[in-house]
């Protein structure tokens, strides 16, 4: 009976897996990538988040949206990037293409191409039956994603980013991207909400690494300054993480 499962569920995976082809999508696009950090709620931007080509969020985000956030943060999801581990307490959350496609999610994306996450990918559609189209990043462009990442995997969030910025896009808007200095927002994770606890969290599980993931994403960003924006939260830690040397304008 299990094999058969198996079968069934690879079978399903090879139908309704696609690669999605960041400059082919997103090229000369205007994107706007929204992350679960509370820094997104400094500023009432949801009519300027609403105008990008595309909105891009992460892992729960869509089960986290409220009418009360949509002033802030926007109320379209059009690129959904999700780990594939549907659990709440470390993945991202069920995977519900109802809710999906009432927010017009165009593309469910799991970065992670690799053994770890074709693993992560075959296991959902065999607890699932949704026959909805599924992602996953190139193979070539995902490796170089992580090259320097040695035994760490990257965050979705990270793997959002670093999609965002080697799309070939006009124009990137990121906020709610803090690595972990700050809290999460409101109804996204609660339980790790605490700083002092989800740092614990990471470190306990050892599988990512914040730390690495800033310094990965200033050296691909500081090429990129001239079509890229990052709110002031995100620019503050850039600033400090490197004091004098970089300078991030206003917007």
């Amino acid at each position: 009976m299990k094999v058969l499962e198996n079968i069934s569920a690879m079978r399903r995976m090879a139908t309704a897996s696609r690669i999605f082809h960041p400059q082919l999508h997103l090229g000369g696009k205007r994107i706007a990538v929204v992350g679960p950090a509370d820094s997104a709620f400094e500023k009432p931007k949801g009519d300027y988040i609403n105008g990008f080509d595309y909105v891009i969020r992460i892992n729960k985000a869509p089960h986290s949206l409220s009418e009360s956030k949509m002033p802030y943060i926007g109320n379209r999801t059009d690129i959904l990037f999700h780990s594939f581990f549907e659990n709440n307490e470390t993945g991202g959350g069920p995977i519900d293409f109802d809710l999906y496609h009432q927010q017009g999610v165009k593309f469910l994306i799991n970065p992670n191409n690799c053994v770890f996450g074709l693993r992560a990918h075959l296991a959902y559609f065999k607890r699932n039956t949704y026959d909805d189209q599924t992602y996953l990043l190139p193979w070539n462009f995902y490796h170089r994603l992580r090259k320097n990442f040695a035994d760490y995997v990257p965050t979705v969030g990270y793997s959002a980013l670093y999609t965002a910025l080697h799309s070939g896009a006009k124009e990137v808007y990121i906020t709610g991207f803090t690595f972990f200095k700050t809290p999460y927002m409101s109804d996204y994770r609660d339980h790790l909400k605490d700083v002092d606890t989800n740092q614990k969290h990471i470190k306990d599980h050892g599988m990512h690494n914040p730390d690495l993931e800033l310094s990965e994403f200033i050296k691909n960003y500081q090429p990129r300054q001239s079509f890229v924006k990052l709110d002031d939260a995100l620019k503050d830690i850039v600033n400090t993480h490197y004091g004098s040397r970089s300078t991030i304008a206003a917007e």
